[in-house]
């Protein structure tokens, strides 16, 4: 969820809930307010009827019209002091509509001129009232939504162009990429808050470019310096293999230096390739074909592995294309499938299945399944551990799959199965 969403998703519990209580006081108090003007009027038209008996005895009799009632009939006196002025709300039937409708009572006892003591009942229809006041909660209701969404509304617009230059600055960090090349920050502010992060950002990116100049160069010097010797005394032992007053049992030690040599310059390219994967040094991205490479790396791997006669079948179901970098394609093919020769046994089956969506390396075995917590790991090797592996191709793999987001996995039913997805 973006922050604004996040914020106006706050911003509207609260203003739902405060708006809520303000609509509720408003209608209650408006509700309390037209029954106090009725109670006005019933009131007034209380003291005009008994002004209106003492005036005039025959005032006494029953009154009805349209809107309003009144009766007055006689009461003791004991029932009169203990008579207690009421209002509250009843309904009249109307002969003729023939319906009963809502009016609101007034009940009050009163002395007369002829000392006796009387009850008068006066009634005024609120059918009106009834009508105004449902109207009025349907506004309420309109002006309710109208003005909560004109908030949400103003509010998103509000907090758009107050967070600008937040986002500005977080689309340049998006597209940041170190050892590239990047655009400068041009995200002028007048609010001091953003001003400060954008300098701090700047600090933080001008920082990681300087250790990663500092990490790049160091690899290669790394790999300079190391490959240097190590390709020399390589070349000290063949010529010292080349004397002819070497014995046999020297030529043998020769040759095991030379191979453990070897083994070390592989480690340390290896070692290399990982670190430069692992601190983003390979940018050129582009869409490729993966079928081709399959294919040829297939013919030139069968060369090499000869001797083991392996069946390898390649099925392809779709073409397969990817949006990474060259070099690594390459090698994370290439690793995947010289994994699968190297702990394939004589005689033994590879199969290579290519479809639109991913890649699967499915190989015969003699051996048990692998540790898939360690399988990806640095230096993992099966227990039938191979001269020829350095225990870190499938590390490589599993480094280049995390800086694309692909995805490999492993299991076993009787054969190695490595799918790789993308």
């Amino acid at each position: 969820m973006k922050l604004i969403h996040h914020t106006l998703s706050k911003l509207s519990i609260v203003m739902i809930i405060i708006l809520s209580i303000w609509a509720g006081f408003f209608y209650f108090s408006i509700l309390d307010e037209i029954l106090d003007e009725t109670d006005d009027s019933l009131e007034n038209y209380k003291n005009l009827i008994i002004q209106q008996v003492l005036r005039d005895t025959a005032a006494l009799d029953n009154h009805n019209d349209l809107m309003s009632q009144y009766f007055i009939k006689e009461i003791s006196e004991p029932q009169a002091v203990r008579y207690k002025e009421r209002y509250f709300d009843s309904t009249r039937f109307y002969e003729t509509e023939y319906e009963f409708d809502p009016v609101r009572v007034l009940k009050t006892a009163f002395r007369g001129q002829d000392k006796k003591f009387y009850e008068l009942t006066v009634m005024i229809s609120t059918l009106e009232q009834d009508d105004m006041i449902e109207a009025m909660l349907q506004w309420i209701v309109i002006l309710y939504f109208t003005l909560l969404i004109c908030i949400l509304i103003v509010s998103e617009i509000v907090f758009k162009k107050s967070l600008a230059p937040f986002y500005k600055l977080l689309n340049w960090l998006n597209d940041f990429t170190l050892g590239g090349k990047n655009p400068p920050l041009e995200n002028p502010t007048k609010v001091k808050e953003f001003r400060k992060l954008n300098e701090t950002i700047l600090k933080m990116t001008r920082r990681n470019e300087e250790l990663y100049s500092q990490q790049k160069q160091f690899i290669e010097n790394a790999s300079h310096e190391l490959q240097t010797p190590l390709a020399i005394c390589r070349n000290k032992l063949e010529l010292l293999a080349e004397r002819p007053d070497c014995s046999e049992e020297q030529l043998q030690e020769i040759e095991d230096i030379h191979r453990n040599l070897g083994r070390i310059v592989k480690l340390n390219k290896s070692l290399l390739l990982l670190s430069r994967i692992e601190n983003g040094q390979f940018h050129e991205v582009k869409e490729i074909e993966l079928n081709p490479i399959i294919k040829e790396l297939v013919e030139d791997f069968q060369e090499i592995y000869e001797h083991k006669n392996l069946q390898i079948e390649v099925e392809e179901t779709a073409v397969c294309k990817v949006r990474m970098n060259e070099s690594l394609a390459n090698i994370l093919v290439t690793n995947l499938l010289k994994n699968a020769m190297i702990h394939t046994p004589n005689e033994g089956s590879i199969t290579i299945r290519i479809q639109s969506a991913g890649i699967s390396f499915t190989n015969s075995t003699d051996g048990l399944t692998l540790d898939q917590n360690r399988l990806f790991t640095r230096f993992y090797q099966a227990d039938n551990k191979k001269s020829e592996s350095t225990g870190l191709g499938l590390a490589i793999v599993q480094s280049i799959t995390k800086l694309y987001n692909f995805r490999i996995t492993y299991s076993f039913d009787g054969k190695h199965h490595f799918n790789l997805r993308f």
